[in-house]
């Protein structure tokens, strides 16, 4: 199992590769062969093409702006806030995926490159929470588990306790694999379904020792149009008192997966593989809760055997198009 130190390490050299790569060598570039890893671990989603026309030059030096961009402003954060009054706010879905990623190679370089008397040989400590409002996917819930254990995360699952029964299995499930972590996973109740009363739990189970939670919003998600990159919560809605940090409230769907989709070929030879959850693969384009998440409908495609599929996740671009796998729940 790779320790935390280890995944940031692993995830410092991948963005310094991403940052320095060619355009030229963007993913579209890259020729249909049928010997090629990537092309065998994909050859179940019958591809027209080993990737879509749209990961080209443009969408290449686009991502690699924003990557920039983020592990500056996570270089800035970290030299402003102390690593154990942080938090990263992880579910296991893309946009989370891509700051995490960032965010670790971020505090590689903070702590291990930038500072000389960092102790190697103690444990690297890196907070995470997920607070549970809804009903998940199982495939969700084992990538999650996955991730989690692959990063060695200091990571907090929060539950609230209007479905108790679904969730404690659940829970029960993440605990099982406690001790084959480098990091750790709690599983915390709250008293309420709301996003507010499970980020206060979490906070008190710190001694409110964490005084930033990092989020995976987008400028395109809904709420996400008028945010700052670091921004209070509204405390007089209830909210509990911590800074809002908001790293890739710039990017899009394409330069989400574009990055995801190229850090998976650059490490699928390595000991420290890029995946994401499997879902997105099935045609599912945003993932919510089970009872509001459908596959999205303008991926949908015929085979030659007159079967209905869906074209994964990153094969359409469009913001817009993206949230169409979210419906109003219980429609499902």
């Amino acid at each position: 199992m790779t320790t935390t130190l280890e995944a940031t390490k692993a995830c410092y050299l991948l963005i310094q590769s991403f940052l320095n790569s060619s355009s030229e060598n963007c993913l579209n570039s890259i020729n249909l062969d049928e010997n090629d890893k990537i092309y065998k671990l994909d050859k179940h989603l019958h591809l027209p093409t080993l990737y879509p026309s749209s990961f080209n030059k443009e969408l290449h030096l686009q991502t690699q702006k924003l990557v920039l961009q983020t592990y500056n402003d996570f270089i800035n954060i970290l030299e402003n806030h102390h690593l154990e009054e942080l938090s990263i706010s992880y579910n296991g879905g893309k946009d989370c995926l891509v700051q995490l990623i960032i965010y670790f190679a971020a505090v590689y370089k903070n702590k291990i490159i930038d500072n000389n008397n960092f102790d190697q040989s103690s444990p690297l400590i890196i907070n995470a929470v997920y607070v549970h409002t809804e009903t998940e996917f199982d495939e969700q819930i084992n990538f999650l588990k996955e991730s989690v254990l692959q990063f060695g995360l200091n990571f907090t699952a929060v539950y609230t306790l209007f479905n108790e029964i679904n969730h404690l299995n659940k829970s029960q499930i993440l605990n099982e694999i406690n001790t084959k972590s480098s990091g750790n996973i709690k599983c915390l109740f709250s008293q309420s379904s709301t996003l507010p009363c499970g980020f206060s739990t979490y906070l008190k189970s710190t001694n409110n020792q964490i005084k930033a939670i990092i989020v995976g919003i987008r400028r395109t998600d809904p709420y996400g149009s008028n945010l700052l990159l670091k921004q209070k919560t509204d405390t007089h809605r209830g909210w509990p008192d911590f800074l809002r940090i908001h790293p890739i409230l710039d990017w899009h769907t394409g330069d989400v997966w574009y990055f995801i989709k190229w850090l998976e070929r650059e490490s699928i030879n390595s000991n420290f593989k890029i995946n994401y959850c499997p879902l997105y693969d099935l045609g599912y384009s945003s993932i919510g809760g089970c009872d509001n998440t459908v596959r999205n409908p303008q991926l949908t495609h015929i085979l030659k055997n007159n079967i209905k599929s869906f074209w994964p996740a990153w094969w359409i671009l469009d913001d817009d198009i993206e949230r169409l796998s979210r419906v109003q729940k219980g429609k499902v």
